[in-house]
């Protein structure tokens, strides 16, 4: 059996009771904190853009687009519900970029549709997951070495899997949506900072229902996509980096979902949080304020995606800039939704604070020798003289598996977010709803009960 065909049995074979319940309560987590960042995202400009779009598709009414409560076709409503998902760039991130964004909203239309129940759910995340972390892992694939977004090529495949899980393929039916999925994966790292970056997240979860209700209508694809000289691995991520029989015969042993995911707790780029972990550590151990800082310096992986941008021209390339992240940490005491908007972009004490802050980015060499994922120094420079250093590892993050918030402090965050768009009864309906997604027996009419706007 190739790579593809060993994937597809695992797939098919694979079951709620074979998955550790550590890599089930982390899913639940993650799902549960995507459903809250898809209600703040559905009032951003890009998420009023994409429901309108949708809505003049003039689609079958077959799955609930968020929070406005339109209903359109399974692939048009994961399309919409993806992109305001990854709007604010609050969603979890780990792996191959950001997972739960990149699955669940395909997941959510069609188990909707279908009638599925929480464990279903939650059963095909965690296979799609695994394909995509798998795949990930065995290729050491780095988005920055050829300009991909990880989120959108690795995630359509994964993404795929976990549509052809819900859907109950079988095996054949899911080696060829994996094929289908293969051709459709692509997504620039050149769009990050702008509106296009979240609909990389909407388009992958478009495309995986896409290539899985293809599949099942019997439209036919290659059945070595992954493997293949010309398929996906050698020709998207490169020849020579990878041990692809390896990794597919590895599938589930072990498990990764429990350990990779990172709850966000700011909403901006993941690249920015070990350096704000790091900051706010020093202001809380040394009590200083931005009236007391001299100049700070943060240094920067070779690989940084949050160097795009110097001086940030609006709110969304904000979130890919280490300067302006850093100086609105150190004027306001903390990063939130609010930070990134036109006037917090344009404010003056911000604008100044930002030439105190210099980005020391690392060599390649230096990279390969120190590996970033150890943390990078955040360096503070007091005017009364004090120099004060921390660093956060990446598996430290808050909101890691190591560093985990607990589910409180998620509810917490859950909470707010679906505040934007929900009253307070509105709010408490939904955290009953969706907080345990397993004992969910029915997603079809809870998704419209719950998690449609109705704040007046």
């Amino acid at each position: 059996m190739g790579a593809t065909e060993t994937i597809a049995r695992w797939v098919v074979n694979t079951s709620y009771e074979d998955i550790p319940p550590d890599a089930i309560r982390v899913a639940n987590e993650s799902c549960f904190d995507l459903l809250g960042v898809i209600l703040a995202g559905s009032v951003q400009p890009v998420g009023q853009i994409i429901q309108n779009y949708v809505e003049g598709q003039g689609a079958a009414p077959e799955a609930t687009v968020l929070s406005g409560g339109g209903q359109s076709t399974l692939a048009n409503a994961a399309l919409a519900n993806g992109t305001m998902g990854h709007a604010l760039d609050y969603d979890d991130f780990g792996g191959f970029g950001h997972p739960t964004v990149a699955i669940f909203p395909a997941l959510l239309a069609i188990g909707e549709h279908t009638g599925a129940t929480g464990r279903d759910l939650l059963e095909a995340y965690v296979v799609g997951c695994e394909v995509g972390l798998a795949l990930q892992h065995t290729t050491k694939y780095k988005q920055m070495d050829k300009g991909f977004h990880s989120t959108a090529v690795i995630g359509r495949l994964a993404c795929a899997a976990a549509c052809a899980k819900l859907l109950k393929l079988d095996e054949q039916q899911t080696v060829t949506t994996l094929g289908i999925a293969g051709s459709m994966a692509s997504g620039l790292i050149h769009n990050f900072g702008t509106m296009t970056k979240p609909l990389h997240a909407g388009l992958t979860g478009r495309d995986g229902i896409t290539a899985a209700q293809l599949a099942q209508a019997g439209l036919t694809a290659g059945n070595q996509v992954v493997e293949h000289p010309f398929g996906f691995a050698a020709t998207v991520l490169g020849p020579g980096i990878y041990d692809l029989d390896e990794m597919a015969e590895n599938l589930g042993r072990p498990f990764r979902t429990q350990d990779a995911l990172i709850i966000k707790k700011y909403p901006c780029c993941g690249g920015n949080h070990a350096m704000l972990d790091s900051l706010f550590s020093l202001m809380r151990d040394n009590d200083f304020t931005v009236d007391d800082v001299a100049n700070a310096e943060v240094d920067q992986s070779y690989y940084s995606v949050v160097m795009l941008y110097e001086e940030p021209e609006d709110e969304l390339k904000g979130k890919f800039s280490a300067k302006y992240n850093v100086a609105a940490a150190l004027v306001d005491g903390e990063v939130k939704i609010d930070t990134f908007t036109p006037e917090r972009i344009a404010d003056a004490g911000i604008g100044e604070t930002m030439d105190k802050v210099r980005t020391r980015v690392m060599a390649k060499s230096e990279e390969l020798l120190t590996n970033s994922e150890n943390g990078l120094k955040v360096k503070i420079t007091l005017k009364d003289g004090r120099v004060l250093e921390h660093t956060t590892a990446r598996a430290d993050i808050l909101g890691s598996q190591q560093n985990p918030w607990g589910f409180d402090a998620i509810k917490s965050k859950f909470e707010e977010n679906v505040a934007l768009v929900l009253n307070d009864e509105g709010v408490s309906n939904a955290v009953a709803a969706w907080s345990d997604i397993p004992d969910v027996t029915n997603i079809a009419g809870l998704v419209r009960s719950t998690l449609v706007a109705n704040k007046g």
